[in-house]
């Protein structure tokens, strides 16, 4: 799942987000009859996520109008075109009775009609691209596959849902179009290929409403490359556009091409190191100010006719977005985490949080030493932070990395092939003072690997997983108090629903467990041992409500009990390890489930919950958006006795959120009223009991004090109460206690 924003810019470049945390947004928003604004998400709503339709105010306030179901459209990819008769068209690239994509209709009721399902053949298949509303009343299209030659058509459909095939394309013609065609100003309609032309760049393109194709330009590198947005018309009548590579700098272009195909190009973009006014993917808006308006993948732009290019503002935050890994307390007091994107190369960040939330974003990374991080990091005997990256690196596929406080980080491995890729886990030192840690992907057998460490980067693959001893292990390994090391495969196993196994420091592993289904499946968190040694887990998918996951237990020999099968009101889909706390309780979070409010997908915005190593399950926590939502990663224990977690989206700006779980009941407040009463506020775990007492004297024996209120916090873990009492007191203390 992809979670997006809605945001507005104005053209001084002051940039405020509407919606946070959309799932699954499609490209672009339409202004109908109404002044509202429309648009869809490629994901999300009812049956089975196939997407939504939306209106919104601009001022943020949305309303989902239309819940695609799959026959109706599915996976949109584009934005909707208002017609003349005040409705809205759209392509999907799914959907359709041959499930291959189709046209439908939208009413701004929100009615959705099928108008064509796509045959892959004649009609063509898979639209991507948005429609576009022709000079003469009737949209046009295109596929990318299909027609005469299998290469994708240009079509044209009228509102009642009449369709024409115009034009089969053909080999020189290039494979990729995602942009809609744009009506010129002489009444023809223009588009761009991503590839094709003379030099396999990417062309620009003119067709005539009855179906007359001509190549217009080819793009050669130097002019440049690999054009991904539809075009704009300029006040000048003339034809402009971006690519999103070539040019001075291979980093993409801005151009102006005439209706004959005379192209200029008018500006290079940089690359620069910030990332921020390179590879442009979007098209330009010709705005009522004469200037053209863009935005790259880190940046909004202007530019004006002439080609004179400034940066408004940047759409990328430099202290980073969508934090997956969790958070690890070092020994300084403050906790440190990364997030898997943002920064100044949008591609990650190390980041340090104190306990009052005080945040100071410290390094990031620029691809070559890594990208994607994901995993917590580690604290080595040193004093330095060890961690990896799901990505980047020499051979693209992440790294092993060193990182001292003071910002300065050292690649020490870079992952691809027999050694594994893409590692997600969080390291665990071994007796020998080595690192270990799993990569879920390549490997000699392709189901990925083990490996060891150490601290001057000499990587070694311990086991190589085939499926049948396990396949794909995300989380990482856990040292066990017998000096061998535990760890789960997402996949594999004699059921082919994930394992859990044994590893020696010298790489002998044992599978000891095979999940089935029906005890759960795909274990994607790692395992944590409890005070009784015994090894607590859950899994993903699978158990007995609707393959919402389970928590379980499992002896070191193999043994395994079902303590938890979710609900999905409980939570749904739990992606991490737990973490054990003082009480000896363990606690957990799940990636989905819990709260439906400000959830347009009903899948849930994920919850955080406890467990006792008997079974005793307490769910503590529902996000609900603006709070966060979906936490991916295990929560850390601070040195207050609480929790510290992330979530990968939500929060105001939709990039995510640091929270903490206090769970040890505390007074928050003693406010004295007007009339002598006092009012008393507290927090503790939501859903939690606690008791309120009072003396006189704050040194008497606990027994002796006076029980004042007890009851159940919050769902927001708060209470408060007036103390009526109060105001005939000489003196009056207060205790907040758990029964």
């Amino acid at each position: 799942m992809r979670s997006g924003t809605v945001f507005r810019v104005t053209p001084a470049g002051v940039l405020t987000t509407l919606v946070s945390d959309q799932q699954n947004p499609a490209a672009g928003l339409v202004v109908g009859n109404d002044g509202l604004l429309y648009g869809m998400t490629s994901a999300g709503g009812g049956f089975g996520g196939f997407g939504t339709v939306f209106k919104m105010s601009t001022n943020g306030a949305l309303t989902t109008i239309a819940v695609l179901n799959g026959v109706n459209g599915e996976n949109p990819q584009s934005g909707l075109v208002l017609a003349r008769d005040g409705n809205l068209y759209a392509t999907s690239p799914q959907g359709g009775t041959n499930s291959i994509g189709n046209v439908f209709r939208v009413t701004p009721a929100g009615v959705v009609t099928s108008l064509v399902s796509f045959d892959s053949s004649s009609l063509g298949g898979g639209p991507s691209a948005g429609l576009a509303l022709g000079p003469d009343g009737n949209l046009y299209g295109l596929t990318p596959f299909g027609g005469a030659a299998g290469l994708g058509t240009i079509f044209k459909i009228t509102t009642g849902g009449a369709f024409t095939t115009l034009y089969s394309f053909q080999l020189p013609d290039g494979f990729v179009r995602r942009a809609r065609l744009t009506p010129g100003p002489d009444g023809n309609l223009y588009g761009t290929s991503r590839d094709g032309g003379s030099a396999d760049m990417g062309t620009i393109f003119k067709i005539t409403t009855n179906g007359i194709f001509t190549n217009l330009v080819s793009f050669r590198g130097t002019n440049g490359a690999v054009p991904l947005a539809e075009l704009t018309v300029g006040a000048d009548g003339q034809l402009y556009g971006t690519t999103q590579l070539g040019g001075s700098e291979s980093s993409g272009t801005v151009f102006r091409v005439t209706t004959n195909g005379s192209l200029t190009t008018l500006a290079s973009f940089a690359s620069s190191v910030n990332g921020f006014n390179a590879v442009p993917r979007a098209g330009l808006l010709a705005a009522s100010d004469g200037n053209f308006y863009g935005c790259t993948p880190g940046a909004v732009f202007k530019m004006t006719p002439g080609g004179a290019l400034t940066f408004l503002t940047s759409l990328i935050p430099l202290n980073g977005v969508h934090p997956q890994a969790n958070l690890v307390p070092g020994p300084d007091g403050n906790f440190y985490g990364t997030t898997r994107d943002g920064g100044s190369n949008n591609v990650g960040t190390i980041f340090r949080l104190s306990t009052s939330g005080s945040f100071t974003s410290l390094f990031s990374f620029s691809t070559t030493n890594g990208s994607a991080p994901q995993g917590g990091l580690s604290l080595g005997s040193d004093g330095n932070f060890y961690g990896t990256t799901s990505l980047g690196g020499s051979n693209f596929a992440g790294t092993v990395f060193r990182f001292s406080t003071n910002g300065t980080l050292t690649t020490l491995a870079s992952f691809g092939g027999a050694n594994g890729a893409s590692p997600q886990c969080q390291l665990v030192a071994g007796a020998d003072g080595s690192f270990y840690g799993t990569a879920p992907q390549q490997g000699p057998n392709g189901s990925g690997t083990v490996f060891r460490i150490t601290t001057n980067g000499v990587l070694t693959t311990l086991v190589s997983f085939n499926n049948t001893n396990g396949a794909f292990p995300i989380d990482g390994l856990m040292l066990g108090q017998d000096g061998n090391f535990y760890g789960t495969t997402a996949n594999g196993g004699s059921h082919v629903a994930g394992t859990v196994f044994r590893m020696t420091p010298a790489g002998a592993l044992t599978t000891l467990f095979s999940f089935n289904n029906t005890n759960g499946a795909n274990p994607f968190g790692g395992l944590v041992q409890g005070s009784d040694g015994l090894l607590y887990g859950t899994t993903a998918f699978g158990g007995t409500n609707l393959s919402f996951g389970t928590i379980f237990k499992i002896t070191t020999n193999g043994v395994l009990t079902t303590l938890f099968n979710f609900h999905f009101t409980d939570g749904e889909e739990p992606s991490s390890k737990m973490i054990r706390a003082p009480d000896g309780s363990l606690y957990g979070t799940t990636a989905l489930g819990g709260s439906l409010l400000n959830d347009p997908s009903s899948s849930g915005l994920g919850t955080v919950f406890r467990i006792t190593t008997n079974g005793l399950f307490t769910p503590l926590f529902q996000f609900q958006g603006t709070n966060g939502s979906n936490p991916g990663a295990s929560l850390a224990l601070g040195p207050d006795g609480n929790l510290y977690g992330s979530t990968a989206n939500g929060g105001p700006g939709g990039g995510g959120t640091l929270f903490r779980i206090v769970l040890n009941p505390l007074l928050t407040g003693i406010t004295k009223g007007v009339n002598g009463n006092v009012v008393v506020t507290g927090s503790g775990p939501p859903g939690g009991l606690y008791s309120l007492l009072s003396s006189a004297n704050v040194s008497a024996p606990l027994a002796t004090w006076t029980s004042l209120t007890s009851g159940v916090l919050g769902d927001d873990g708060t209470f408060s109460f007036t103390d009526n009492g109060a105001a005939a007191a000489q003196a009056r203390f207060y205790r907040l206690s758990t029964p």
